[in-house]
This record gives C-alpha cells, structure tokens and sequence, in this order.
C-alpha cells in the first residue's frame, strides 16, 4: 500500500492556489515524472498536479499508470472519482468495487460503497441497514 502519500490535495486549498503557483507546481511535478520514470510518489505528485490544474482526462492517464506499479486501493478510489469526473460511471464503479474488495471495513471501503450506492447501486453494506 501507499504509505503517507496524499492523494488529491483539499479542494478549498487547490482552487486558493494562484494560477501562476498552479502552473509552477504542474510543471516541477512533470519534471519530477519524466526524470524518475516509475517512482510512484512521482507518478502520484504528478497526478495531483494535474488534478489540481483541473485537467482531469490526463489525470486517469497518470493514475492508470500508478495502478500499473501498484494497485493500491488509494489510488484506486482516486481513479474511480476522476473516472466520474469524466463521465465513464462504469469505470468509476468498477474502480469503487475493487476498493470494497481490497480494503473490506476499513473508512475507504465505507466511502466506495457510498459511492456505489450514490451512483443508484444495490449493495449490502451495514450502514445502510436500518
């Protein structure tokens, strides 16, 4: 698993973030990316950047590549949420799925299967019982 790495930096933060600052951190985390090829904290950094910067169908891109060096269930939710982000709802559930699966009780899966059931998915989950 992705130890003590932050994906997806606080909303509030990243949109108080100055264009000029947004643009610098993307280009530092591309130059990180290219130079380190594989390293998932770069891959990651690299991600978050391009959320940041709002550019979501790059963002997929990255974060399928971080899942190709480890399949982590943080970085899977991500994907799932910025699959969403850009319309593909079957991906983004099947994403939220795996998240259950691998990280069965723990918050994260929690958050997935609210997602899966946001989304009109029929799932048993403990919460949801009355």
């Amino acid at each position: 698993m992705v130890n003590n790495v932050e994906l997806f930096s606080d909303a509030k933060a990243s949109k108080a973030l100055a264009p000029r600052t947004r643009e610098e951190l993307l280009k530092r985390a591309k130059v990180n990316y290219e130079e380190q090829p594989g390293d998932l904290k770069a891959v990651i950094a690299y991600a978050d950047a391009l959320f940041n910067s709002h550019l979501f169908e790059e963002t997929e891109k990255i974060l399928q590549e971080a899942c190709t060096i480890q399949e982590d269930p943080d970085i899977l939710y991500n994907l799932a949420f910025v699959s969403w982000i850009n319309g593909k709802e079957d991906s983004a559930k099947e994403f939220y799925r795996k998240v259950v699966k691998e990280s069965r009780g723990t918050p994260l899966a929690k958050s997935a299967e609210y997602e899966l059931w946001k989304m009109g998915e029929h799932i048993k989950a403990k919460w949801l019982e009355k």
